[in-house]
């Protein structure tokens, strides 16, 4: 079980490693929890909100969920390789990962 939750770690930090080489996403955090690979933001204010989850489905590969505003877990037609759950997460998630939705101007500064 350890190591199953060590490799889980790896992948978070692998995942947002990958998430922030792609362009602005410093305020974009991967973590490993529950089983799953949670994509949160976090704003200004350090308030992080979920936006997506990961799931290891086998063979190296993930399946897709997004968080509704009712804080529910809905499956997205998403499913493989690291490379692609990233694809799924810059390209139909991409609006809910931009600094610009998270910390719109005006917002307070930290």
């Amino acid at each position: 079980m350890a190591s199953r939750n060590l490799a889980l770690v790896a992948s978070a930090e692998r995942l947002e490693r990958m998430i922030r080489q792609r362009g602005d996403f410093s305020h974009v955090h991967v973590q490993a929890r529950a089983g799953h690979l949670l994509i949160a933001t976090q704003d200004n204010q350090g308030i992080q909100a979920l936006v997506a989850r990961a799931t290891p489905i086998g063979g190296g590969e993930y399946g897709l969920s997004f968080r509704t505003h009712s804080a529910r877990w809905e499956p997205m037609p998403i499913s493989g390789s690291m490379e692609e759950i990233l694809e799924g997460l810059l390209g139909p998630l991409g609006l809910y990962l931009d600094r610009a939705n998270i910390n719109p101007p005006g917002a307070a500064q930290a």
